[in-house]
């Protein structure tokens, strides 16, 4: 391969890898803090979360939204991201700082993040509406009265809102908005403590649920 040919090759991945980090901000991380505001309603019982479901799914064109707007980007940046997984070189063992640590645990947490959303989404969204059952407080507590569902769901929020978090960090890094040391570990403790708390508003939900 010629040096023209690398440079070219260079340059596309310096643009997807933009693509890929604009997306995991726009609008997928948008869509997490709206899920999870929407789910914070379950611990107000069964009418008020209802009620935020039959009006999130009587959205216009909701569809089209689902699909353009977050399917399609959740998409490229969930297989960009296998694709940077796979070419990783992360090296923890031999290598222990932070940050490599912190390098390993989001290509880790992706994939737990990806495992997670699709099942979440094929059980939730595409099985309901191409079987025909309605998705409800009760339906949702039903399926988290299963233990293996409800560990599945705490592990699966673990992962997405640890990738969540370092994934806000590494955006500011990446797009040059946090430069110095100071900037980034602020920003760190920032996005840290709105992972956790996100975190924390998935795990009562589905405690709330189990019961």
């Amino acid at each position: 391969m010629s040096q023209s040919e690398v440079a070219k090759l260079d340059t596309k991945h310096f643009y997807m890898r933009r693509l890929h980090s604009l997306l995991g901000l726009l609008p997928v991380s948008v869509f997490v803090i709206e899920h999870m505001i929407a789910n914070s309603f379950i611990m107000q019982g069964p009418e008020a979360y209802n009620g935020v479901i039959a009006l999130l799914r009587g959205l216009p064109f909701v569809v089209f939204l689902e699909v353009m707007i977050i399917g399609l980007p959740l998409l490229f940046h969930a297989a960009y991201g296998i694709h940077i997984t796979l070419t990783s070189r992360a090296n923890v063992i031999n290598y222990g700082y932070w940050r490599n640590w912190m390098y390993f645990l989001q290509r880790v947490s992706g994939i737990i993040a990806l495992i997670f959303i699709a099942y979440h989404v094929w059980e939730f969204r595409i099985a309901s509406s191409a079987y025909g059952f309605e998705v409800t407080y009760g339906a949702v507590a039903k399926a988290m009265h299963h233990p293996l569902i409800f560990w599945f769901y705490a592990v699966g929020m673990a992962g997405t809102f640890l990738h969540f978090a370092n994934g806000l960090w590494l955006f500011c890094i990446t797009w040059g908005i946090t430069v110095g040391p100071k900037s980034q570990k602020v920003a760190g403790w920032i996005f840290g403590a709105a992972g956790l708390a996100l975190f924390f508003i998935g795990i009562q939900a589905i405690w709330t649920l189990s019961r």
